[in-house]
């Protein structure tokens, strides 16, 4: 069964994705693994190789959205993940810890009604479309206002694609940076418009 339109923006629809849209995520996110062939890390890419199940998790824990075309093609997707004390991934693990000694606007950050948010990938056809601020505006529409107000996320730091998109697109601010394996990255948190 469809799950709710979130926008409609440009004939692209935003809602949460169904098991059956999972293959399509992969087959997008496919160019933007430093590994695939046809990668450009100019233009952002992804740290993680994921799998039907890992997208399954994200979206019954919390939420993965997707940007479909008119046609039904995932154009672009969102992962969103409550904010927890540790995680099965070592990075996100890393990012946890370091959040514990953080604050954002003057505040602990679990005292925030905080989330992470994560991965976001918009094809490459779909750049100029408004794709990557329209999933975030969706995002918004997703999460109750009552539960979750600041979204955290990590780049990696050989990412300055992502950041850019994210500083000066969104408006999200630098918080703190980690590191894990010789990899660096910063933490982003950005808050709901009131």
């Amino acid at each position: 069964m469809p799950s709710p339109l979130l926008l409609v923006e440009n004939q692209i629809t935003y809602q949460q994705a169904t098991q059956v849209d999972y293959s399509a995520i992969l087959t997008m996110a496919e160019p933007f693994y430093p590994d695939s062939p046809s990668a450009n890390a100019s233009t952002g890419f992804l740290n993680k190789r994921f799998t039907e199940p890992m997208l399954a998790s994200m979206n019954e824990s919390l939420g993965l959205l997707i940007a479909q075309k008119d046609g039904g093609q995932v154009i672009g997707f969102l992962g969103l993940s409550p904010f927890t004390t540790q995680s099965p991934s070592p990075v996100v693990n890393a990012m946890l810890k370091v959040l514990n000694t953080l604050s954002y606007h003057g505040q602990r950050i679990e005292q925030l009604s905080p989330f992470v948010f994560g991965p976001i990938c918009v094809a490459a056809e779909a750049k100029g479309l408004g794709v990557f601020k329209n999933l975030y505006r969706a995002m918004w529409q997703f999460l109750p206002a009552s539960t979750y107000n600041v979204g955290l996320a990590f780049i990696d730091k050989n990412n300055q694609h992502s950041l850019d998109a994210h500083i000066k697109g969104l408006g999200a601010e630098i918080i703190g940076e980690f590191s894990v394996h010789q990899s660096l990255f910063w933490i982003i948190a950005y808050s709901r418009v009131k």
